[in-house]
Formats: C-alpha cells, structure tokens, sequence
C-alpha cells in the first residue's frame, strides 16, 4: 500500500530534520512521492523507483550538508526520525503497514 510521503528532511545535520513536515516530490518530473511498507520510494509516475537507501534527498536547504551537494543520501538514524515525525500523520496505514516499513528501513540501512 502506497502513502504520500510527508516527513522532515532525512539528512544528518539538516536544520529541516526538526519537525516541519516536506511534502517530497520527484525531482525529475515534479510528481509526488510515494512509500510503501517495503521501503521503496516512487513518483506518482511511475518512472522513478528504488529503495530509501538509493535515494537523495533535496530539502531546499543550502546551509548545513545541502551546502556544496544538494541531493544528499539519508542517514539511518535522520531518517528513522523523519519517519518517527510522520507517522503519526499515517494512521490510515495502520500498525502492521508500520511494523512492515520499519523492519524494512533496518534491513536496507543494516544490510
């Protein structure tokens, strides 16, 4: 099951990783994002797909890790907070969809 993704900035050290939901789009096409319980990330195309830990995040911050690169991968621990922010604003996905998605973030992070 698919849900919007709406979280704080999963980088280490970026000042947007306090609170304030992003609502994320594709930088390619400007679509939506998306996740699923599996732990991959999709626009609402269709076209742009991959697990979290392939992914780059660009908040629109440029002081902090977004200085000199924009797109930054995300932090194991930044971005179980960022989820830890969101998911209260995901109770339609329910606890076993949650379950799901957070075992599958340690297996991508931990290998």
């Amino acid at each position: 099951m698919w849900f919007r993704l709406k979280c704080p900035c999963p980088v280490k050290g970026c000042s947007n990783n306090t609170g304030q939901l992003l609502e994320w789009v594709c930088a390619s096409d400007g679509g939506n994002m998306y996740i699923n319980e599996l732990g991959i990330l999709e626009c609402s195309s269709g076209r742009h797909s991959g697990k979290i830990i392939t992914w780059k995040f660009d908040c629109g911050s440029r002081s902090g890790p977004h200085r000199y690169e924009a797109f930054q991968p995300p932090d194991y621990e930044a971005f179980t907070h960022a989820m830890a922010m969101a998911l209260p604003h995901m109770k339609e996905a329910g606890a076993s969809w949650v379950h799901s998605l957070i075992t599958e973030i340690d297996r991508q992070f931990k290998g």
